[in-house]
């Protein structure tokens, strides 16, 4: 294709203005070019497309949701770090929407800012320490993208997953978590956060500190400490609950599960990264019961279900690996 008329499709893409036949060019151009052209396309369209577009980082979201669900997490190589702007040919297609997600104008400008791109593998766990003395404890099958060192006037990182955050203070830069529509703001404090692309409820739980919680229809909403908020990204609704913040226990730092008030297609989701089994609920009616719990001694797989089965209205089988989730015989 002709540069003009790659970068045209290219910002269509972006924009979702391609017809399908475009789109299948533009994939098969990404895949079959080597990276330096790849990278000069974006070079040469990114300057015309504004960094503070909102809707256009929206959509990118959402199209990267629905390109990397059917895919199995990467499994990271130990010290692995890559430039953001360096996408791998044959990764190119999934990564177009989740780079200008992360910032891909401003880190164009920023030749010297590198960005780290890990996964944690379904079953492990992994302890983040960042240029400005923030822990982050990652959880199983969780996705962060963050800088070697923050230099701008805002600390700012993308998180698909789940991760127990411990954040360094400093009055002069917020430090902002990002996972597509959602977004959360502070300056020194210690919550959870879990916003696992498949999972339909975004969580903040708020143990120390206090966070401003963002999405495109509650743009203001502050929590104090001992306070959980949860957004539901379909009905675009938000709950807000209270828990014991000395008592909190969290996958992440591989303390145990706080449940509270999810559907069982949520949880199983969670359970499902964190034993590295599949679970697969069969009756739409039990996924969407909700459920309050509390596993915190150390409890298996099979332990939890079991808990959560204390009405008996699942039947709990395993077949060939997976388990399978129905509904009880009468």
């Amino acid at each position: 294709m002709h540069t003009r008329q790659t970068n045209d499709i290219l910002k269509d893409y972006f924009y979702d203005k391609c017809s399908h036949e475009e789109e299948i060019e533009i994939q098969k151009w990404l895949t079959e070019n080597d990276n330096s052209l790849v990278d000069q396309s974006f070079r040469e369209i990114i300057s015309e497309i504004q960094m503070e577009n909102h809707e256009l980082s929206q959509k990118a979201f959402e199209k990267f949701q629905k390109a990397t669900q059917p895919q199995q997490v990467r499994t990271p190589r130990p010290g692995l770090q890559r430039s953001i702007r360096w996408m791998q040919r044959v990764a190119a297609v999934l990564f177009i929407p989740l780079l200008f997600l992360a910032g891909y104008l401003l880190l164009d400008k920023k030749a010297n800012t590198h960005w780290n791109d890990i996964t944690v593998p379904h079953g492990m766990h992994q302890t983040l320490t960042l240029s400005d003395g923030t822990t982050l404890h990652v959880n199983s099958g969780t996705r962060v993208i963050y800088p070697s060192d923050f230099t701008e006037n805002k600390r700012e990182i993308f998180v698909s997953g789940e991760l127990f955050a411990d954040v360094a203070k400093d009055p002069d830069k917020p430090f902002i978590i990002s996972a597509g529509d959602v977004h959360v703001q502070v300056l020194g404090t210690k919550f959870n956060l879990r916003a696992y692309e498949n999972i339909e409820t975004v969580e903040v739980a708020l143990v120390e500190g206090s966070v401003l919680f963002k999405t495109p229809t509650h743009p203001n909403e502050i929590l104090k400490k001992g306070e959980m908020i949860q957004y539901n990204r379909t009905s675009q609704k938000i709950v807000r609950d209270t828990f014991l913040a000395n008592l909190y226990k969290c996958p992440a730092k591989n303390e145990g599960f706080y449940f509270s008030n999810l559907p069982l297609n949520d949880i199983v989701k969670e359970l499902e990264y964190y034993f590295d089994t599949r679970i697969i609920i069969l009756d739409q009616k039990l996924g969407d019961s909700t459920y309050i719990a509390y596993f915190t001694n150390g409890e298996t797989l099979d332990e939890i279900l079991s808990n959560l089965n204390t009405d008996g209205q699942m039947s709990i089988t395993r077949s060939q690996g997976v388990i399978l989730i129905t509904s009880a015989a009468p």
